[in-house]
């Protein structure tokens, strides 16, 4: 399944798979005459990385039941309770990277607990629960990336994905390809299901677009569990895809050879034209396509004065207006002279209303109605709890034709206000 929205921020990356390099032939010996070599009398050049500074775990006590205990360099974690949480002290935004985790003892404990993989900081504390901004790998083979143990791989979306069951003396390669927005997993040298990095083939889909944040690496763990991280300082114990570079290569080093963290912020997102009277509005901006422009304002339940909430137009240019929330809401619009608000499309889990200028057209879908099954989302570019502004984006995308100019949201937002750019 395609996601236009997702395609539309660059989340996919075109794959470049073809023929020879310039100077190979189909056996990969190089030449072509008597001073050609062959594949049997040159092996392939040995791992190499170009890791310059030290970098290991450290805890993350957010969501966790203490800290978990470091040791060999920061490199090895250990666990003592039900659930402990240990990230790379150091992340990523964009590019494409490669670690490896070792389990060296995986004790029977709580089996939701143990996980391998990646995410942004906000969702580290969540697991099982990354709302498309982290993937995990789980002891008992489901990958998530979503809530509710939800997946997407390679444009589809599934309830749950099982896989291989990984468990004590096995290795977990982790590709991170932060350009496309997928990641993939390995257990000893072997790519799960039709998982192929280098073709870009399979693989869990993450949100890479602005405002998502930096990616580290993840290992939650359970009482008794030890794992071991390879950023790159030593030889893997498969080779990287072709195109992955070592989680380690190309960070910053203090003078200790640590690597510095450049923070987890990731890329900003462009803010949307939108005032709102909520502390924790979060919006972005797209660049303009066509001539009628497609703004979003979404909500998760009005809590404080009741269910109404208000959407003030003084925008001057062409637009739809999309309103979104989970719970019932009385939507109030209004409109100044000048504007040119050509209709409104009402999307919500549960039926909410609205009321507006007369012969302004409405639209309404709810989830679940007629097949419709179009999620809430509040916040950019998403949030845990069973939201999926993706979706929601992707959803009204296709039922107005039009490509998203900007989203808008907050958990609890009393009133909105859609302006003109400066």
């Amino acid at each position: 399944m395609t996601h236009r929205f997702l395609v539309s921020l660059g989340l996919l990356a075109a794959f470049l798979v073809g023929g020879c390099s310039a100077g190979e032939n189909d056996d990969e010996s190089t030449g072509g005459g008597a001073g050609g070599t062959s594949p049997d009398t040159e092996p392939p050049p040995p791992w190499s990385s170009s890791v310059t500074c030290k970098l290991g775990l450290v805890a993350h006590e957010d969501g966790a039941e203490g800290p978990v205990e470091l040791s060999n360099d920061g490199l090895t974690a250990s666990a003592s309770a039900r659930v402990q949480i240990a990230r790379a002290a150091a992340s990523h935004v964009g590019g494409r990277w490669y670690y490896e985790v070792t389990v060296d003892d995986l004790v029977g404990g709580d089996l939701w607990a143990q996980n391998i993989g990646a995410s942004v900081e906000q969702v580290i504390s969540t697991v099982g629960d990354t709302a498309y901004m982290g993937a995990l790998y789980n002891t008992t083979g489901i990958l998530s990336s979503g809530g509710d143990g939800s997946t997407r791989i390679a444009g589809g979306q599934d309830s749950a994905v099982q896989e291989d069951p990984f468990g004590a003396g096995d290795v977990i390669g982790v590709a991170l390809d932060l350009d496309a927005g997928r990641v993939y997993f390995s257990k000893n040298g072997a790519w799960l299901g039709e998982m192929d990095p280098e073709e870009g083939a399979g693989g869990v889909e993450v949100l890479v677009v602005p405002g998502t944040g930096a990616y580290y690496p993840v290992l939650t763990l359970s009482d008794g569990d030890v794992m071991t991280a390879n950023f790159g300082a030593t030889e893997f114990a498969s080779s990287p895809p072709k195109g992955f570079a070592a989680f380690g290569e190309d960070l910053e080093e203090d003078d200790n050879g640590d690597c510095v963290d450049a923070g987890p912020a990731g890329l900003a997102a462009p803010s949307a034209p939108v005032e709102a009277a909520c502390e924790d509005l979060t919006s972005y901006q797209a660049d303009a396509e066509g001539e009628t422009e497609l703004h979003l304002i979404g909500i998760h339940e009005r809590r404080e004065g009741g269910p109404r909430a208000e959407v003030h137009v003084s925008r001057t240019s062409e637009m739809v207006l999309a309103l979104s929330s989970y719970a019932f809401t009385q939507w109030v619009v209004t409109v100044d002279e000048g504007a040119e608000l050509q209709g409104i499309v009402l999307v919500g889990h549960e039926p909410s209303r609205v009321t507006a200028p007369a012969g302004i057209p409405i639209s309404t879908v709810i989830y679940d109605k007629d097949g419709a099954r179009i999620e809430a989302g509040h916040a950019w570019p998403n949030a845990p709890g069973g939201n999926d502004t993706p979706d929601l984006i992707r959803s009204v995308e296709e039922i107005t034709g039009l490509t998203l100019t900007s989203f808008a949201g907050c958990y609890d937002g009393a009133s909105f206000t859609v302006l003109d750019d400066e």
